[in-house]
């Protein structure tokens, strides 16, 4: 498979082939698979093409049997889902290669558990009985097992609605640390440099990569990255409230609207360095960024220009 050709069929046989070895796949999406598998004969010959190239990769792991590795890559410590995914790209179909995988690219999505699309918000319960809601270009890995819940939190931010489970406890991680529930309801986003969490009930413990470690209640938040973690100002609270589509600012740098607008926005954004330090103060609809770009046009002194309708630049006039 050439990764810069991938067919539906292929792209959609990845899908069938991950939710199979995943361990989690129902009765029903088994006759959905066994149904899409019969429709026409490239449906199938995807199928045989990504067993073979999977076989393959297996086979060439470290020099090890084809069985041993199979074994090795979908122990009980890793998401079987994940250590499929991680095969693929082994088998050369380029999922990351070629930045297949960066938001808003073809395969943005498959290599998650859990993702969402440009401009989408998307509740998923799971399988304890607790909800996640992911923003827009999100994406969060499952391991679930008899003595933990754990979400891997890898891009973009989610809203956690936690059941209460005295034998598991309920975990988010983050390149940066880590954010347990003591309570039922908070909310983490992941920045390039650091990480954010808000608590919308009750209480949760932050913890970072290097011990540093902060309890925070009910309507209290914090930023953390690997080595400390710092309270935030009960008033910032709206700007992260990204759950119902708006985002609240008052006195902030341009550059902290537009990082919130870039999940929603198709294409690139960039924002030159002298236009992000203009001050912003408002109430922004998320899931309308191309009006939001135009006010902040009329009302700052901003040069927006957008190339082939995929490339968008603002710069100080």
């Amino acid at each position: 498979m050439n990764p810069a050709r991938l067919s539906p069929e292929e792209i959609t046989a990845i899908e069938w082939l991950a939710l199979q070895r995943s361990g989690r796949m129902s009765a029903a999406e088994r006759q959905r698979f066994e149904r899409w598998l019969a429709e026409n004969e490239r449906h199938r010959g995807a199928w045989e093409r990504l067993q073979r190239r999977l076989d393959s990769a297996f086979a060439g792991i470290a020099e090890q049997p084809a069985g041993l590795a199979r074994n090795t890559l979908l122990s009980a410590g890793t998401s079987r889902r994940q250590a499929l995914r991680g095969a693929l790209v082994l088998a050369g179909l380029g999922l990351g290669g070629l930045g297949l995988t960066r938001p808003g690219m073809p395969l943005d999505g498959l290599v998650a558990d859990l993702s969402t699309a440009t401009g989408e918000r998307r509740r998923f319960v799971l399988d304890d009985g607790s909800s996640v809601l992911l923003n827009a270009q999100s994406r969060v890995d499952i391991d679930f097992d008899e003595g933990r819940r754990r979400l891997q939190l890898r891009r973009g931010a989610l809203l956690a609605e936690v059941t209460a489970d005295a034998r598991r406890p309920f975990v988010v991680e983050t390149p940066f640390g880590r954010v347990q529930a003591l309570g039922t309801r908070f909310s983490v986003a992941l920045g390039e440099r650091d990480a954010t969490v808000w608590v919308q009930a009750v209480q949760v413990r932050l913890e970072t990569r290097f011990g540093s470690s902060l309890v925070l209640a009910t309507d209290e938040g914090a930023r953390f990255d690997r080595d400390v973690c710092q309270r935030l100002e009960g008033q910032r609270r709206n700007e992260f409230a990204w759950q119902d589509g708006w985002l609240e600012l008052h006195d902030r740098p341009l550059d902290v609207l537009i990082a919130a607008l870039r999940p929603y926005h198709q294409g690139h954004l960039r924002l030159s360095p002298d236009a992000a330090a203009l001050r912003i103060s408002g109430l922004f609809p998320l899931d309308d960024s191309e009006h939001v770009l135009a006010s902040l046009e009329e009302i700052l002194p901003l040069r927006i220009h957008r190339y082939l309708g995929w490339w968008t630049t603002i710069e100080h006039s």
